[in-house]
């Protein structure tokens, strides 16, 4: 069925709320999930499967000043997971130094931070004929609720890029669902090469290290993929501060 990719406005307020919980929710071993609430989270927004919002985290082991400033904290971007019931769920990925990985590493309930956006939103408008979504641990929360927007009964080929033995994406039993884990960025694009798509107008999504994209849209192209009926991006980039992922 036709479908068509549009952007949608959204305010970029800032809000302060709390951890309401942490979970390690058996993804992977350095996955971990934490719920915040508040009230400032009256009216928030998400309507985008891959929207990105911005944390602002106090310093390890400090608290959130009265009258921070976003300008004067460490931030990173994040896609919501889920929202709901003025809670706001976001996975983290635990990964050594840096201030959002050690933030969440020592989160308890009560630990505040400052949150903003998402600025804008892509949504999709109708039902695409299959889709296929590709990404490492840092795209996982976008492609569950991608999966989740797609119908029981359309083709869906997923390929998640984690290190470790112990990865559970987390997508349910489907009828139409292909998942399937892989170990390095080699892995996955040569399981978006094998990847067989169906007839019709499909919706691709793929999401990790920044040097996914070139080679992942060459693929799509070969495919026959329409990019401007695609999303392709590099959710972090090697090399740039340990909490570059977001």
């Amino acid at each position: 069925m036709p479908f068509t990719l549009s952007r949608r406005s959204l305010e970029p307020r800032r809000r302060r709320i709390a951890v309401r919980s942490v979970d390690d929710p058996g993804v992977a071993q350095n996955y971990r999930r934490i719920v915040f609430a508040g009230a400032d989270l009256a009216g928030f927004e998400s309507p985008g499967a891959d929207d990105h919002i911005r944390i602002f985290f106090p310093a390890p082991g400090a608290t959130l000043p009265l009258d921070a400033e976003p300008t004067a904290l460490v931030s990173r971007e994040f896609t919501p997971a889920a929202v709901a019931d003025e809670t706001l769920t976001i996975d983290f990925v635990l990964h050594g130094a840096g201030p959002a990985s050690e933030w969440a590493a020592a989160a308890k309930p009560g630990d505040e931070v400052l949150v903003g956006g998402p600025r804008g939103s892509m949504v999709i408008d109708g039902d695409p004929d299959w889709w296929l979504l590709a990404g490492d641990l840092t795209a996982l929360p976008a492609m569950r609720r991608f999966l989740a927007a797609a119908p029981e009964t359309t083709p869906v080929e997923a390929i998640v890029l984690a290190e470790g033995p112990r990865v559970d994406p987390g997508f349910g039993d489907r009828a139409d669902l292909r998942a399937h884990v892989v170990h390095s960025l080699e892995e996955l694009l040569a399981a978006l090469q094998a990847a067989e798509l169906p007839e019709g107008e499909g919706f691709a999504f793929v999401a990790a290290e920044q040097s996914v994209v070139a080679p992942a849209r060459e693929i799509l192209t070969r495919k026959g993929v329409d990019l401007e009926q695609a999303v392709v991006k590099g959710y972090w980039r090697r090399g740039l501060p340990a909490d570059a992922p977001t």
